[in-house]
């Protein structure tokens, strides 16, 4: 079981067999903070240095309904955590590849190409963008996975297993993926650490969340295993009345799983897309989608 401090956010590798009682508390070896965990033991556990977790945190960005700014979000994120000093890589797990044209990528080579070829060094297809940034493309060919994967035994863990060779590599993992569930997404949520669903303040957006949530709880209830998610309010429009409106019944349908940090509407963040950067290597200090995405950053590396 992975456990994170709640001070220097080191992450432990506990063994299950020290969580056996209602509360326990840990003691950090890193910054020597004391937390509680509610679960399962009374008396202090020391978390030992050679229990940290050396692997990126895993975070999927996806919701069902298309529009709501999934490859603007793991463009952006990823930039902006970049800038603190994280390494990052960024997966295209989206047959359309906007991800990839996004950053200015031809769509030569894929995780697709990867996986039928039988290659091991899926670092072998990863492409260095700029500092402390790196991005996993997409190809048309990628259409083809269903096809030929889609029945076989573990088809959902094809990409969690690979990434599990370069984990060590990266501080975070940030996946886009398609707004249809099947292959892809599955196999994102299923690579998973933590979830983010990006939404707008519009209905079908709305409800593109609440599918989300049914399909996490879905896999954590076959597969034994808790997948933490956070809603991100993206595309917002302070003058609308409607958004103000579905702002308020996401804020009270999910509460404590939303971001504090919300993504305005901001042409600058289009601008940067035609030239293919992230609005952080685009646009300056000053300017308001720059802003908010450095505070979504903090946030992430924060609540992860």
């Amino acid at each position: 079981m992975i456990i994170s401090c709640d001070k220097c956010h080191t992450r432990y590798k506990v063994k299950p067999e020290l969580l056996n009682r209602p509360i326990v508390k840990l003691k950090c070896s890193h910054c020597q903070h004391i937390f509680i965990v509610e679960t399962h033991k009374e008396s202090a556990v020391e978390l030992h240095k050679n229990d940290i977790v050396n692997q990126a945190q895993v975070i999927a960005i996806c919701n069902q309904k298309g529009g709501v700014a999934k490859t603007s979000t793991c463009i952006n994120l990823g930039a902006a955590l970049a800038e603190k000093n994280k390494r990052v890589l960024l997966v295209d797990f989206d047959v359309l590849a906007n991800l990839t044209l996004s950053l200015g990528y031809d769509k030569d080579v894929s995780f697709y190409q990867l996986v039928q070829t039988g290659q091991d060094n899926i670092a072998s297809v990863i492409k260095h963008y700029s500092k402390n940034l790196w991005l996993l493309p997409s190809n048309h060919d990628m259409n083809l996975f269903p096809k030929y994967y889609m029945q076989k035994k573990g088809f959902e863990l094809l990409l969690k297993n690979q990434l599990k060779k370069i984990s060590k590599d990266y501080d975070y993992i940030l996946i886009d993926t398609p707004p249809s569930m099947e292959f892809f997404t599955l196999n994102g949520l299923m690579a998973a650490d933590l979830v983010i669903v990006p939404t707008q303040c519009e209905y079908f957006s709305m409800n593109g969340v609440t599918e989300v949530e049914k399909i996490i709880k879905t896999i954590e209830e076959k597969y034994h295993y808790q997948l933490p998610y956070h809603v991100l309010i993206n595309l917002f429009d302070s003058s609308n009345t409607a958004a103000k409106v579905i702002f308020n019944q996401l804020n009270k349908q999910f509460n404590d799983k939303i971001y504090k940090t919300i993504i305005e509407i901001d042409n600058k963040i289009q601008e940067a897309q035609i030239m293919h950067k992230p609005v952080i290597n685009y646009a300056g200090d000053d300017c308001k989608a720059v802003k908010q995405y450095r505070a979504l950053a903090k946030e992430v590396v924060t609540t992860s």
